[in-house]
């Protein structure tokens, strides 16, 4: 839609660099259309007043502040000019095309709004806030994209990147009146949490030397339940039909029956088989559950609970089998192969249980964690 938009419409709705770069276009290739060399004209001299009446007013305010955006017009301006400046000396003549050289006032507004922006992000990263720091490390990198090598820009940035982050401690505390197995702690503290690190968040599940977090994801374990064991015993049958050769077939004189081309007529013969099972099913499963609270150090306030649970089971189903194993089903023959195992033991549960509330730990924390500031 854009594409169909006249250089002249663009004119009207005050959209002057559009009307210039369609006009621009045109006269490339045609430099003697009357119509778009009024419009060129119009829409690059009421451009050129324009940004200049601003750079005016930006000046007339005396505030340092300004000249980032000084700078930018100027760029604009020169851009702007430049493109112009390419097409034929015709088209130039006909829109009283001057040439100016911009120059000396846009690295003059370049040094200033460096030398601005980088006092202005040193004085921020004086303070204790890291949301200074990211404001301070928003206008080094505007700074950098100004005059790149501008003093030690590169290492103020470093420094502010450092000095804005949230840093997020996960922990655990054993409320459940049960003593956990060795390894537990090791095995929740497996889970990693690279990926959920961002530009400013950083989450750790050992404290660090030297950090001081700004929030604790805390795991309150508040149950620890393991079932007893269970072994169940069934007794059932299953039966199949299968084929069992064959026999001709008799007429009512006790002759064989012949078909149309005279050759004796059989018929399948088939036969039930059955096998008769024992069924033993071993139960046993482990539950952790507890919560996540979400802490903030500053005011320790709780900002967020989650609740968590997780499980683990173990199952295992074996058969004896007593007659034609042809007869059982495709699922009951897949136990035939299985042997009878130990339970395992409570604590083995236990560990099991924590990987599996790793998992779910970080997953939580994943869907929470625009919380953290």
């Amino acid at each position: 839609m854009v594409g169909c938009v006249s250089s002249e419409k663009y004119l009207q709705r005050g959209q002057y660099d559009k009307a210039i770069e369609k006009s621009i276009k045109k006269l490339s290739r045609k430099p003697d259309k009357k119509d778009e060399l009024g419009v060129l004209k119009k829409a690059y001299h009421m451009a050129m007043e324009k940004d200049e009446k601003r750079i005016k007013e930006l000046r007339m305010t005396g505030q340092p502040s300004s000249f980032e955006e000084i700078y930018y017009i100027y760029e604009q301006m020169e851009e702007r000019q430049n493109k112009v400046r390419r097409l034929p000396n015709k088209v130039l003549k006909s829109i009283d095309f001057t040439y100016k050289d911009y120059g000396k006032q846009k690295i003059d507004a370049k040094k200033k709004a460096a030398e601005y922006l980088y006092a202005h992000a040193r004085k921020l990263l004086k303070s204790d806030s890291r949301f200074e720091a990211r404001k301070a490390y928003d206008e080094l990198k505007r700074v950098q994209r100004i005059i790149p090598s501008y003093k030690d820009t590169d290492q103020q940035i470093q420094h502010a990147l450092a000095k804005g982050q949230t840093h997020i401690l996960f922990t655990m505390t054993n409320n459940s009146q049960t003593p956990l197995p060795e390894g537990f702690k090791n095995e929740l503290f497996k889970i990693s949490m690279t990926n959920l690190n961002s530009q400013w968040k950083t989450f750790d599940i050992q404290a660090r030397d030297g950090v001081n977090y700004d929030y604790y994801i805390d795991l309150k374990l508040k149950a620890i339940m393991v079932s007893p064991e269970q072994v169940k015993q069934s007794e059932y049958s299953e039966t199949k039909t299968v084929d069992d050769g064959w026999e001709y077939v008799y007429d009512e004189n006790g002759n064989v029956k012949k078909d149309s081309l005279g050759n004796d007529i059989k018929t399948k013969k088939t036969k039930t088989i059955s096998c008769d099972v024992l069924e033993t099913r071993m139960r046993k499963h482990t539950t952790l559950r507890g919560r996540l609270e979400f802490i903030e150090v500053g005011s320790d306030q709780v900002i967020k609970t989650d609740p968590i649970t997780a499980e683990w089971h173990f199952v295992l189903a074996y058969i004896q089998a007593n007659g034609d194993i042809e007869a059982l089903s495709k699922d009951t023959k897949k136990k035939l192969g299985v042997k009878p195992v130990p339970f395992p033991p409570s604590e083995a549960m236990i560990l099991n249980a924590a990987s599996v509330l790793k998992e779910m730990s970080k997953e939580a924390i994943y869907r929470h964690r625009r919380i953290f500031q």
